[in-house]
């Protein structure tokens, strides 16, 4: 069964599964590129290759999303996959569906300082990116290892979050970035906890707290200096650049600022963001 670790792009998704890689596959207990790849991107091609379908327009890419999820999951194995990708349908195929999800961490982030990282990471204008926040109908093309293109339905930040958030499943966690930032233990445990009531993952608070300091930001820049990381767009910023809150009240000016707020109002209220 699939356990989804989902967020809007740039919101903490990365760092989650570093943490949770190195916790449940790390044979040794330190971090490294080939452990995060485990908790990988779906869709690839090659889950739609394995069900003998290479998808060559939206709807077909749609119609084989479950079908792939239904391939998966014959294993009976519980499998972490990473998604962007909004809780919804195109011509009623669905993203997901109950019977191939085991549960969901959804990581939401202040989507002001979403936009400042979103636009440092592809490099683009802060304009241009806040088109893609606000978008309802917004798309990425995303690249798998063998650069076979394949869309991701991200929607909107509110949509995004709204679409998660009311997914009809017994069972999710939301966590707020900024609370990893403010108080990881217990945030991280949290997670773990969540993960322990699903499937039985054991809890070892010694082992979060040696994670933690493993995977914090300045340990994973430095890994990602020494041997690169794939997921990296812009050639002038690391993937791993800050991971700090609050940047967007020095980056933003006030009318993007309040087109964000405006926008966003209910939700940001909701999250207390404002």
């Amino acid at each position: 069964m699939i356990i989804w670790v989902a967020s809007y792009p740039k919101s903490g998704n990365t760092w989650v599964r570093a943490f949770l890689s190195t916790y449940i596959y790390s044979q040794n207990g330190e971090f490294n590129f080939e452990d995060l790849k485990k908790i990988t991107l779906f869709p690839l091609m090659k889950h739609f290759n394995d069900i003998g379908v290479t998808p060559n327009n939206f709807v077909e890419f749609a119609k084989n999303l479950v079908l792939a999820q239904d391939k998966i999951n014959l294993s009976n194995d519980v499998v972490f996959f990473k998604t962007h990708n909004a809780m919804c349908s195109v011509e009623n195929y669905p993203f997901t569906n109950k019977d191939n999800t085991l549960g969901a961490i959804y990581i939401i982030r202040d989507p002001r300082d979403v936009l400042v990282s979103y636009a440092r990471h592809d490099d683009t204008s802060l304009d241009f990116s806040l088109k893609a926040l606000i978008n309802t109908k917004n798309l990425a093309t995303l690249a798998d290892d063998k650069n076979k293109k394949l869309l991701s339905i991200i929607g909107s930040w509110s949509e995004n979050y709204n679409s998660w958030k009311n997914f009809n499943l017994t069972k999710k966690i939301i966590i707020k970035y900024e609370d990893l930032l403010i108080n990881p233990f217990d945030n991280f445990l949290k997670i773990i906890e969540y993960l322990n009531e699903l499937y039985g993952l054991k809890v070892d608070k010694d082992k979060i707290k040696k994670i933690i300091e493993i995977t914090k930001f300045s340990n994973l820049q430095d890994w990602e200096k020494k041997f690169g990381f794939i997921e990296t767009i812009s050639k002038k910023e690391l993937f791993f650049r800050e991971g700090k809150s609050g940047s967007w009240k020095s980056q933003l000016d006030k009318k993007i600022i309040d087109k964000i707020e405006n926008l966003f109002y209910n939700e940001m209220k909701e999250l207390n963001y404002l």
